[in-house]
């Protein structure tokens, strides 16, 4: 791949790739390396350009998911400082209320503007499947911010 192509992928998709690999994985650090792996993986293979987009996503999230499973294998060396549970609560804690594949569904939606049938083909579920899920998540999340006021 020539270096001209990797650089129109990294500018246009390479922002995408961080902020929803920062979702999943919660460190800026294991966020930047989500997207080295997913960059270098997209590198070595030829995906149609109408493709890319969902590929990346896609691959983005498996990257997360497996740092986060290997992380969970390994034993801590330190512990880390509990937050202050006086601090606000942020709207991405809220989603960890939410099931992974709901909270996936809820970020392409409403953060990558994603409609339901295009959801339904990344995420190989049906349209209605998909918009039930997305449904039941409002409402979910619509309970937890009136709790919380």
């Amino acid at each position: 791949m020539a270096r001209d192509e990797i650089e129109n992928i990294v500018e246009a998709y390479g922002d995408m790739i961080y902020r929803l690999a920062l979702h999943y994985v919660k460190s800026d650090f294991d966020a930047e390396d989500v997207v080295q792996e997913v960059l270098l993986s997209f590198c070595m293979r030829k995906i149609p350009e109408d493709r890319q987009k969902a590929w990346l996503l896609r691959v983005t999230v498996n990257k997360s998911l497996d740092l986060l499973r290997k992380r969970r294998r390994q034993v801590p060396l330190e512990c880390e400082p509990r937050e202050d549970p006086a601090e606000k609560i942020s709207l991405s804690e809220e989603l960890e209320a939410l099931s992974p594949t709901d909270r996936e569904l809820v970020y392409l939606h409403f953060f990558e503007g994603y409609s339901s049938k295009e959801i339904a083909k990344l995420v190989r579920m049906t349209d209605a499947a998909v918009r039930k899920r997305l449904e039941r998540a409002r409402k979910k999340l619509k309970g937890i911010l009136e709790t919380q006021s």
